[in-house]
């Protein structure tokens, strides 16, 4: 009816004003001739329409689109949309309304609006079954604007489906065109030819036969674009031809022409293809130069597509020019741009949820004209009262448990607690040093200008100073393996080879430098733990690898013999001299070879004090200057059984290789990798993100054929993406594995090709990327989403007026019903209980915070203390030696070094004890009341063990205890007395506050503990 009525306003109007009509239609078609040649003119000829053609709105809403037109070309996108609105409301004519609402697809399809592409794509579909009701009636114009409308539509579609990866859908819809139809409008025509043409529609035969195909279309669409004096379209084929060949001189016509044509958006994309021209020659700051120029003019920023697209291609320039500041910068907005643009898949699932709804709220308005109100209201008031008692006992629970998590949790602050106290001591200790060494400097300060006697006694008093530094540094030392001795051992027995394949599959970064690695089959079985074998073999053919030089071999095997099997890395490298050999393994560092080789003797060392079995344990060395080394280890032989892989163990050691398929979750290493792969990029080892990224596509790939073992398709490294890749495939075919690591190790691996400057395997996995990353983010249910919507909105007022009448009936009836005074009273109740609890959870966060910075403190001072003795063990000794040399020069400068060392690392941990203050209040200590903190306190009497005692108060600031017990003191735990009483001191400003020792010709030991004492509203 609407179309019949549409057709008579026309005709009433033609009769009415045929001049005017006629002048309006040949204006609107001169305009729409020039689309392509010359925007200027189709925006002059739009505006005399708009000025004469008052009461022909048909002919107004043909103008309006010609000018939404060159808006769009000129990236007015605001205007253009505005102009755009303005139509619907200016006609009923809908092939001008198709036009438009295909416009506007175009307008969203730009600036990558996804959610509102699909709405508008859904109106035109709209108009064109409204327009094929009446298709036969109507004129040749008319047809004319028909075949613009329909050709335009399946064109922006496939534009908007390339762009977001949807390459199926894509080809689908440029082919659902007519070419015999679309011949008869030249613009189109060429519009067709290009798109075809431009890459990506056709798929059908060898890589060769695309190609040359794609060139034919591109060659025709330039031959009919030149003949009949279209430079858009001229510029557009010039433009691909120079992206298919590479041709510098056809890019930069296209760009003339797009310059003379007036488009931005085409002009901004005419530089991306010249900069890729120029990178393809070499010549990468010209490359940059006309990238930059792309982004010169902020207006194509509207355009996110267009924006990720020259941003990664910046990336790519600047990574060629070596400047990975700036590569990674835009390789970033590019990634920021690829997560803005991607279609929300929010509204997929809400799109699935709204058929639910609908058919939920027909339900709700049957239920509800019943006795659901009643019922509802019933069952809700009774269940309620029953679970009253119910709801009051699940706060009790709840108050217990959280007073359990309190009480657990103060639990582990105490151990915190006593543990950083051990902290404060061993700190004590180390500053407690820092005067010894300063006397030595001061002594050899003195011996430059000391007679003979003076300096022997000197140097005697050096000597002197560095055996109590020794001294210190042993108890010290004792004190910090009591806890980091505590190696955690899994001894389990099994067969070397799987470790062994897993070293060679490493053999790639020996490649990288030059070297071979041979690993010897070996069929022995050991007993030890896996990780820390597979960790000590790694380390020294690591080692090896290091002092080999280019064309040298490095060999790992393993020989069995009686008790045990020695496993040996042999190296024709540099070798070592008899000095290097002899401290090879020492605490500290020769000849570069670290502190793996120390961590390997560490391990050694703690399977000999396990048990007698580990007695045949041994790690040695073998050299020669000039001929190599072979560096061994033994551990006891195994039994052989059938073992179950390593899961997990290459990404804890952040090795390169693989454990059987039947023992593995492939799924979890391929994680690992991705994560290492990740890391290696932040610390620069590209190479090694490459070998990350081949060993994850390994896993997935296994993993694909021991759940899939007919597929076929299997993850490369690098190839071509014309055929579909392995992963996109599997993502189609609904295989069940994680695609967000496929996205993080394509994406890595993009980034270090960019550093490395590998071009074509960067191209090769920033393709795959995208194209995966825009078919997991696309929406396809989007299509349906405003019809649902619009179904649903009937439906969803009665349901929501119902809900509201529910609603206004169950609050009187809540109220009239119970009483108040009972509710008040539960209401109490519930206060009270909730208040605790909301105490309980105040007590609980402060506790763990507490725990928390107790817990860092701890950590960090455990790395400092070990870097500490790890840094400076050595100089004592290497000072006596210097002494016994009587070399001063060095000695002078050896102490210098020690002290300036000395003094940087235990400052850093003198800052980490000043953070965490003791916090005191009243307490007892053995029954009596003293100010102090009262977890200290209980460690003091757990370490003392006290068999008698006698208290005496001493004025009115302190109390003293003297203890009696049998055994003697440790020198540790006078330590940790001497802290504890130390903080008291500090905390409470009673600097009296100490122990003292006496000794006696009997078996007893008494203590004297002096500490404050208590006083009435004292905090």
């Amino acid at each position: 009816m609407r179309f019949w009525l549409f057709i008579i306003s026309t005709l009433l109007l033609t009769a009415c004003q045929p001049s005017d009509k006629a002048l309006v239609d040949k204006l609107n078609s001169l305009s729409y001739a020039c689309h392509y040649s010359n925007l200027d003119s189709t925006e002059l000829y739009a505006r005399q329409v708009l000025r004469i053609a008052d009461n022909y709105t048909n002919g107004r809403a043909e103008a309006l689109n010609h000018l939404a037109f060159v808006q769009m070309a000129k990236m007015d996108y605001q205007q253009a949309e505005s102009t755009l609105n303005d139509i619907p409301e200016l006609t009923d004519n809908q092939i001008e309304l198709l036009v438009c609402y295909v416009q506007q697809m175009r307008l969203c399809q730009r600036r990558s609006h996804n959610k509102d592409f699909h709405d508008f794509r859904e109106r035109a579909i709209t108009c064109m079954k409204r327009i094929n009701e009446e298709r036969n009636q109507l004129d040749d114009r008319q047809q004319r604007r028909l075949r613009y409308g329909e050709t335009e539509f399946a064109i922006v579609n496939s534009t908007y489906y390339y762009y977001v990866g949807l390459e199926n859908q894509s080809i689908d819809a440029l082919m659902a065109i007519d070419p015999n139809e679309v011949r008869r409008d030249t613009a189109q025509y060429l519009n067709y030819l290009y798109n075809v043409g431009a890459g990506g529609i056709i798929t059908e035969g060898s890589a060769e036969d695309i190609y040359q195909e794609e060139m034919d279309y591109l060659t025709h669409c330039l031959s009919i674009a030149q003949r009949f004096h279209y430079p858009y379209f001229e510029a557009q084929a010039k433009e691909a031809l120079a992206d298919h060949t590479g041709d510098l001189q056809l890019a930069d016509e296209a760009l003339h022409l797009f310059e003379d044509y007036g488009d931005i958006y085409q002009i901004a994309g005419a530089h991306r293809t010249l900069a890729s021209c120029y990178h393809a020659l070499g010549d990468d700051v010209m490359a940059l130069e006309h990238l930059n120029k792309a982004l010169s003019d902020t207006t194509i920023n509207q355009a996110p597509d267009l924006v990720a697209s020259i941003r990664e291609q910046l990336s790519v320039a600047y990574a060629a020019l070596n400047d990975k500041s700036a590569s990674d910068n835009n390789r970033n907005l590019y990634l920021d741009i690829q997560e803005q643009t991607r279609q929300d898949r929010e509204l997929e699932a809400r799109a699935a949820q709204y058929d639910k709804a609908s058919e939920q709220l027909n339900w709700m308005l049957i239920a509800v004209v019943g006795a659901i109100v009643l019922l509802v209201f019933l069952l809700w008031l009774f269940n309620y009262l029953n679970r009253r008692s119910k709801d009051d006992h699940q706060l009790v629970d709840l108050l217990e448990q959280k007073a359990e998590d309190l009480q657990v949790r103060r639990l582990s602050v105490e151990k915190s607690e006593r543990r950083h106290l051990d902290q404060r001591a061993k700190v004590s200790m180390v500053m407690g040093i820092l005067p010894f060494i300063d006397r030595i400097r001061h002594e050899v300060s003195r011996l430059g200008r000391a007679d003979a006697t003076d300096r022997q006694d000197s140097l005697d008093y050096i000597r002197e100073l560095t055996d109590k530094i020794n001294e210190q540094n042993d108890m010290l030392t004792q004190w910090i393996q009591l806890r980091q001795g505590e190696l955690n051992l899994h001894i389990e027995s099994f067969p070397l080879q799987p470790l062994f394949d897993i070293v060679a599959r490493g053999r790639t970064s020996f490649e990288i430098k030059g070297v071979s690695l041979t690993v010897e089959p070996t069929e022995a079985v050991i007993k030890a733990d896996r990780v820390l074998t597979l960790f000590m073999i790694n380390t020294l053919a690591d080692n090896a690898r290091k002092f080999t030089s280019k064309g040298g071999n490095v060999t790992v095997s393993a020989s069995e013999q009686a008790d045990y099997v020695e496993l040996s890395v042999q190296d024709t490298g540099c070798g070592m001299n008899p000095e290097q050999l002899a401290h090879v393994f020492d605490h500290k560092v020769i000849g570069d070879h670290g502190f793996g080789l120390m961590n390997c003797k560490g391990i050694i060392e703690k399977y000999r004090k396990m048990s007698q079995l580990f007695s045949v344990c041994q790690l040695s060395a073998e050299s020669e200057q000039g001929r190599g080394s072979r560096f061994f280890f033994r551990l006891p032989k195994g039994v052989k059984r059938v073992w179950v892989g390593i899961v997990g163990l290459v990404g804890l050691l952040g090795l390169v290789g693989s454990v059987p398929a039947a023992a593995v979750d492939y799924r979890s290493q391929a994680h690992i990798f991705a994560d290492s792969a990740y890391f290696c990029n932040v610390n620069g080892q590209y190479q090694r993100t490459l070998q990350f990224a081949d060993s994850c596509r390994q896993c997935l790939n296994k993993y694909y054929q021991e759940h899939y073992p007919y597929g076929r398709q299997l993850m490369q490294v690098n190839g071509d993406t014309s055929p579909l890749p392995a992963e996109i495939q599997w993502l189609h075919d609904s295989v069940d594995i994680n695609y967000q690591v496929i996205l993080d190790i394509r994406n890595e691996s993009a980034i270090a090709a960019l550093a490395l400057h590998e071009w074509q395997l960067y191209a090769y996995n920033n393709k795959v990327y995208t194209q995966l990353f825009k078919e997991l983010s696309a929406d396809n249910t989007l299509t349906d989403y405003c019809r649902i919507m619009q179904q649903s909105q009937s439906n969803k007022r009665i349901a929501i007026i119902l809900l509201v009448v529910i609603l206004m009936l169950i609050v009187p009836a809540y109220y009239m019903l119970y009483y108040r005074h009972r509710l008040y009273d539960r209401h109490c109740r519930e206060r009270m209980q909730l208040d605790n609890l909301e105490l309980a959870d105040d007590e609980l966060r402060r506790v763990e915070l507490e725990d928390s910075k107790l817990h860092v403190a701890n950590s960090v001072l455990d790395n400092c203390l070990s870097a500490l003795k790890h840094e400076t063990m050595y100089y004592p000794s290497h000072i006596r030696q210097l002494v016994d040399k009587g070399d001063i020069d060095s000695l002078s400068e050896v102490t210098l070094y020690y002290r300036d060392l000395y003094g940087i690392l235990s400052a850093q941990a003198m800052r980490q004890v000043e953070q965490v203050k003791l916090h005191v209040s009243r307490t007892t200590f053995l029954g009596h009341p003293v100010l102090g903190n009262d977890n200290m306190l209980r460690y003091l009497a757990d370490i003392l063990k006290p068999q008698s005692d006698d208290v005496q108060q001493k004025d009115d600031q302190y109390i003293v205890f003297t203890i009696t017990r049998q055994e003697p003191l440790s020198d540790i735990d006078y330590l940790r007395c001497r802290q504890i009483l130390r903080d008291h001191g500090d905390a409470t400003h009673r600097r009296a506050c100490g122990i003292t020792l006496a000794t006696h010709d009997s078996p007893l030991t008494t203590i004297t503990i002096t500490l404050p004492t208590y006083h009435h509203g004292q905090v």
